[in-house]
């Protein structure tokens, strides 16, 4: 009887905990506070922020190691990326650019972080193992966004002025394997892991364009209605930013930034095709998913929070004040052991 009240006792005090037999399970969302100087730290258990880590002011991009151990973040005013261990919360290196580092992403095996030099026409490439930047790309004017999909064979960086998106043969000493020309300015980019579509925000347009990655060729453009002007977001200083595909690559999920919603495609033919839109906080300008594609987080700059959406209800749950102008965001989960 005494061991059945022990083993009663221990169960509930690792629900009330939220750890279980198994360790804790965390779930956390970095939130970039570009116009400060911190990452707001949410736990998406209890859907709260939880602390604000300072890293240096205007926090502009983010990226993951594969296995979740650390979050790469590229900070404007150090021109510099800071490795933060994700179990302590820890700045436990940092890199000097050779510019201002815009956003920045990760190969898939987690060798290589690639960033965007805004102001240099360039990409770095920084070794991971090394701690340092071993080799500086050509990208065009005002580099912005870097991408690699899961398991892809490539990276991808755009720049902005010159309307391209240049992919990159990471394995094989970084060399350009494809210039993807795009009719307007390129904001944010998205790829299909299997490297066959590619879908990028475009200046002046409320949707979103694509292209073929075989033939390295644009395919057209999808476009909504803007709202009525009543209905606009008065901080809103372009049509759209952000874009994600949620995870399964059946759905283009895209910022109506002006319009205070994510717009939802079905991308699983080989036309795309528009089916809702979820209202969210005040000018979202960049998306994620969770891992396993049931929830979306929208990063409301002029609401200074965040939206949580569940995917198949198509609906927001719940939105979380966080730091000023939010932009990049992710959902991290430290590996098993970690005390985060």
């Amino acid at each position: 009887m005494k061991g059945c009240f022990f083993f009663f006792g221990l169960l509930m005090l690792c629900l009330h905990s939220g750890v279980s037999a198994d360790g804790p399970v965390t779930r956390k969302l970095y939130v970039a506070n570009t116009a400060g100087d911190s990452l707001s730290l949410v736990d998406l258990e209890r859907r709260e922020v939880v602390g604000e880590l300072q890293v240096g002011k205007h926090p502009h991009g983010l990226a993951l190691a594969p296995d979740h151990s650390v979050i790469y973040c590229s900070v404007e005013s150090e021109r510099a990326i800071k490795f933060i261990d994700t179990a302590t919360e820890k700045v436990i290196g940092m890199v000097p650019t050779t510019g201002v580092p815009n956003q920045l992403a990760v190969t898939p095996d987690g060798r290589w972080i690639y960033v965007a030099i805004n102001d240099k026409g360039k990409a770095d490439v920084i070794d991971v193992r090394e701690r340092k930047v071993a080799k500086t790309l050509d990208v065009g004017a005002r580099p912005h966004n870097c991408y690699a999909p899961k398991n892809a064979k490539h990276m991808y960086v755009t720049s902005i002025r010159d309307h391209v998106v240049k992919q990159f043969d990471f394995d094989h000493d970084h060399g350009l394997t494809k210039t993807v020309k795009f009719d307007a300015p390129v904001r944010p980019l998205c790829i299909t892991q299997d490297e066959k579509w590619l879908f990028v925000a475009l200046e002046g347009l409320h949707g979103f364009a694509w292209a073929d990655l075989a033939t390295g060729k644009q395919m057209g453009r999808m476009e909504q209605p803007l709202p009525p002007p009543d209905k606009r977001s008065k901080f809103a200083y372009m049509n759209t930013h952000g874009l994600e595909l949620r995870p399964g690559d059946r759905e283009l999920w895209v910022t109506s930034f002006i319009g205070n919603g994510l717009m939802i495609y079905d991308i699983s033919s080989p036309r795309p095709k528009y089916v809702t839109t979820v209202a969210v906080g005040d000018a979202p300008n960049w998306l994620t998913f969770s891992p396993d594609g049931k929830f979306a987080y929208s990063a409301n700059a002029g609401a200074n929070s965040i939206s949580i959406v569940d995917c198949e209800k198509r609906t927001a749950l719940k939105e979380i004040k966080v730091g000023a102008i939010p932009k990049r965001l992710l959902e991290v989960h430290p590996p098993r052991g970690s005390r985060g």
